[in-house]
């Protein structure tokens, strides 16, 4: 356990006579390095002592953050040679707050053993509290839902890819709310027919345009004729070129090969093979999708997938890690016979999941189910249209000049009993908080919301509602470059799915991240928003914060694409590296406040940057109307010297799981990946006070 550390950093050219500032060079310590003959000591100490499974990988040092561990340690052992027990503890305990110190078995510690031990101590080390253990007993109103919208889409809202695999990335990443918009598909000949079944059930041999046999050309004449009868004649006509697949949720490293095969290659079909051989070698428009629904933004230039393929990579991918229930809601503009598709399709491809009838015990027209009762369960959410809404809505479009072809369907019989405990209901104005209905759901624009949340006449209406029923919130219209909302001013009126566009990393996706971080995409609301609580908008709990962070150094901070090349020189070797690092508290906001929530350091020099011992602390005192778990602080490692596109790294943490003392940051890329070795090393000093009456 106490090997040599990981070597890591850039690559690093040969050394040249004259260039040595240039040269990054990372001191790899041996996780704190213990000397050989007490390495063995403690880690049988550690193991037996229960935290064996606790135990953090290792961690590589620069220098820069060495300077500053070394520092902590000559402050911990005063004046005696090397840290005795007792300080050591007291460090844990005191200067950290580590809310669990496991019995420390040597008399003293070297510097290499006391950062080893510290490292290894996730409570005493990390930023970032552990979430406690998930109280599932509670009727689902109870709890924030890790959320997205138009999931399907890889970028902007107009004209990006659709794509299956959007979902297999959000649903991996703890989305327990997805969003799929389904309509017919444009290129179907027949309002009639059949499902094919899942390639996962049915594994179709796929043929390129060259390995098609000529006497399949030779026979389409006859295959045509024998099958004209039957709209999905191709598909059995082929039947012996099909083979039986066995169908389990399990199935998820089979699925890239598959889906890739589907896309790549040719299906055999008599109907591609009209007219002539080299019509043969791509699959035309009507058999793309199989005469199934597509998934894609209407009434955009968004490419289009179908809608069994989002199937698919939902049920491979939704609880391979998280047994939690996941919320679909569908956006239907597809007419009667694909709506009777989409439920063949869901009940085929999510058997076994999907929730298509109430429990036995729980009335639907009169409670909801607790969240533990739901594991491994895939509620839809869909909308239930009248005629005369449909009616009223294609008068409305005639007299704004618009399409009536724009105009949804209604939702048919089969499709709408498959909202059980989570059904969509439109919402006209504040007297539809009113509604008592325990699976209805809200759904309104980020602008709608707001009208709401700032009226004082009806905030407490809203929030009442918010304890006991479903709200979701979806980005405005406007968003069309896939920005996001804060979502934490939606969270603090009770709101439990605020839709986020999962496509960008900004400073609302940011936050949803904080949120749902280390979580399994549904987190318990914080007392005062729970569903029975009866407490008033003035009385849910809140405290005044005073809070100072010291940014002390960080290492191997990302590089600008123009300037990976030796110690951070562009390519032209006229612009440095500058990293500064702001700190922004993301809070409720005050009227008429004129606080300043946002600090930044001084510009450093250096992708290792080191601010010293005396770095100027980043203070924000008398805080007021704070709830501590539904707030934030922002960490964003910036390039100072680029005007534009200048986020290289960042983090962001809820405030009531920013632990204190000296805290060890693990920091993400702009697409929110981990970056293995990027971490910034800060002091943190956090104070709560009770409000003080006016």
């Amino acid at each position: 356990m106490h090997g040599v550390g990981l070597q890591f950093g850039r690559e690093e050219p040969p050394k040249k006579k004259g260039k040595g500032n240039f040269i990054r060079r990372m001191t790899t310590l041996r996780r704190g390095a213990p000397s050989q003959g007490r390495s063995a000591m403690l880690q049988a100490a550690l193991m037996s002592a229960g935290m064996g499974g606790n135990i953090r990988p290792h961690f590589t040092c620069h220098d820069s953050i060495r300077r500053h561990i070394l520092y902590v340690y000559n402050i911990a052992r005063g004046s005696e040679k090397t840290l005795r027990r007792e300080k050591f503890e007291a460090f844990l305990k005191g200067t950290q707050g580590a809310l669990w110190v496991e019995p420390l078995t040597q008399e003293s510690y070297s510097f290499q053993d006391f950062f080893w031990v510290w490292s290894q101590n996730e409570s005493a080390w990390s930023a970032v509290r552990r979430h406690e253990e998930l109280d599932a007993s509670k009727p689902i109103s109870n709890y924030f839902i890790s959320s997205s919208h138009n999931t399907y889409l890889d970028g902007n809202q107009l004209s990006s890819n659709s794509t299956a695999d959007a979902y297999r990335e959000v649903l991996s990443n703890g989305c327990r709310c997805i969003e799929i918009d389904v309509w017919n598909n444009p290129h179907s000949r027949s309002t009639s027919r059949t499902p094919s079944k899942s390639p996962q059930m049915e594994h179709r041999r796929q043929f390129s345009s060259n390995s098609i046999p000529r006497i399949a050309a030779e026979r389409l004449d006859a295959l045509m004729s024998r099958h004209s009868r039957s709209p999905s004649a191709p598909q059995s006509a082929f039947s012996s070129l099909e083979s039986k697949h066995s169908r389990s949720p399990s199935a998820a490293q089979t699925t890239f090969s598959t889906l890739e095969t589907r896309e790549s290659s040719t299906t055999l079909d008599p109907r591609d093979l009209v007219g002539s051989r080299s019509r043969a070698s791509s699959r035309s428009k009507e058999d793309k999708f199989n005469g199934e629904p597509v998934v894609h933004h209407h009434g955009t230039m968004t490419s289009m997938i179908s809608f069994r393929e989002v199937c698919i990579a939902v049920r491979e991918t939704a609880f391979q890690r998280n047994p939690l229930p996941i919320i679909v809601s569908l956006e239907v503009g597809a007419d009667k016979e694909h709506q009777e598709m989409m439920v063949q399709i869901m009940k085929e491809e999510w058997d076994g999941y999907l929730l298509d009838k109430p429990f036995d015990h729980i009335d639907h027209i009169t409670q909801q189910p607790r969240l533990n009762e739901l594991y491994n369960k895939i509620l839809i959410k869909v909308k239930r249209i009248s005629d005369k809404q449909v009616e009223d809505e294609i008068e409305r479009g005639r007299k704004l000049g618009i399409s009536s072809i724009r105009a949804k369907p209604p939702i048919t019989k089969p499709l709408a009993d498959l909202a059980i405990y989570t059904h969509s209901e439109h919402f006209d104005d504040h007297q539809s908080l009113h509604s008592r209905t325990p699976s209805h759901i809200f759904s309104l624009s980020e602008d709608c919301f707001h009208a709401l949340a700032h009226d004082a006449t009806k905030i407490r209406t809203l929030l009442s509602h918010n304890r006991d029923f479903f709200m979701r919130i979806y980005p405005k219209g406007l968003r069309v470059d896939s920005s996001n909302p804060d979502p934490s001013f939606h969270w603090r009126r009770g709101v439990q799915m605020v839709a986020m566009n999962w496509q960008r990393t900004d400073e609302g996706m940011m936050i949803n991240d904080a949120m749902f971080a280390n979580t399994h995409g549904w987190v318990l609301k914080p007392p005062g928003l729970l569903s029975d609580e009866n407490v008033d908008v003035e009385d849910i709990p809140r405290r005044t914060l005073d809070l100072r962070i010291t940014v002390l150094a960080g290492q191997v901070l990302p590089l600008p694409r123009d300037r990976r090349q030796l110690g951070g020189v562009g390519v032209m070797g006229d612009r440095k590296f500058r990293p500064m690092v702001k700190v922004e508290l993301h809070v409720e906001k005050q009227k008429g406040g004129n606080q300043d929530l946002v600090k930044e350091t001084v510009v450093a020099e250096t992708d290792n940057p080191d601010w010293g011992y005396d770095s100027k602390s980043l203070d924000f005192f008398e805080v007021k109307d704070v709830i501590e778990g539904l707030s934030f602080v922002r960490f964003k490692v910036e390039d100072s010297s680029s005007i534009r596109d200048n986020l290289m790294a960042w983090a962001c943490i809820r405030l009531d799981r920013l632990q204190t003392g000296y805290r060890c940051i693990d920091l993400l890329s702009k697409t929110r990946r981990k970056t293995e070795h990027a971490k910034l090393l800060v002091k943190v000093e956090k104070v709560f006070r009770a409000e003080t009456p006016a």
